[in-house]
């Protein structure tokens, strides 16, 4: 009987080690972001507002890099991936310069006007979303740490699976790094060719990569809107599908 208590006492002991734990990752509107429906209901408290700029943070690559400060995402990865960004939209954007954008420029005496130039930033925007998730998947392990640390803290092998997955992690960044090595030389080799051949339509070529930089920052401020309030609307009415839902749509952007 005595032996049977001692084991009820140690569960939970390690019950309450375990939420503080819980508690102590997810104290940050960043950590919280990442949290299961159920831990959600617990724990999220925040305002709509707050809310909507934990998903504005996480969602804008530049906000990121410089107003969260994690443990588990390296300021040295989230600045290589922040400036491979911009490679990319650079060189998308003289990819997408076509003849067509040079015709427009010589009929309309050398200049070329905002909406001209939008489909060319639209196309560039959907290609550097699709490219940046891609590289996303082999840079950030803050996801990833997060749930092993979650369903594993309470475990006495708890270090060695921690030890084991950032082994993993570690193979993942050597792949992400030399591919992004790759990617700069390639992107930097392409642009200096467009800029040598095409050089009176560089300040277009430029103009192009800030409306691309503006559209990604419009769609990000509806989109999060979007996220904020499907997440504050089944946290408030726990509709669990909603949740769901809005997980689903923060995993594409």
């Amino acid at each position: 009987m005595e032996t049977i208590q001692k084991s009820i006492k140690k569960k939970n002991i390690e019950s309450k080690i375990y939420k503080r734990n819980i508690i102590t990752l997810s104290k940050t509107d960043y950590d919280l972001q990442d949290l299961d429906y159920e831990e959600a209901i617990i724990y999220d408290k925040r305002s709509f507002i707050r809310m909507y700029w934990g998903y504005l943070v996480d969602t804008q690559i530049i906000l990121s890099t410089f107003f969260i400060v994690n443990n588990l995402d390296l300021f040295v990865i989230k600045l290589s991936f922040l400036v491979s960004t911009f490679q990319i939209s650079f060189f998308l954007n003289a990819l997408f310069y076509t003849d067509e954008y040079i015709s427009d420029a010589y009929h309309n005496d050398g200049v070329l006007d905002f909406f001209s130039g939008l489909p060319k930033s639209i196309y560039s925007f959907i290609a550097t979303l699709i490219i940046t998730n891609l590289l996303k998947m082999l840079s950030s392990s803050k996801d990833e740490l997060m749930r092993v640390i979650r369903r594993n803290v309470k475990f006495d092998n708890y270090i060695k699976v921690i030890k084991i997955k950032l082994a993993k992690l570690r193979k993942k960044l050597i792949v992400y790094f030399f591919l992004l090595f790759l990617l700069a030389l390639f992107f930097l080799y392409y642009v200096v060719v467009f800029c040598a051949v095409y050089r009176y339509s560089q300040k277009y070529w430029f103009l192009g990569c800030l409306e691309s930089f503006g559209f990604d920052f419009l769609v990000a401020l509806i989109s999060c809107l979007l996220l904020a309030l499907l997440r504050y609307v089944s946290i408030k009415n726990r509709i669990k599908c909603i949740y769901i839902l809005a997980n689903i749509i923060n995993t594409f952007l």
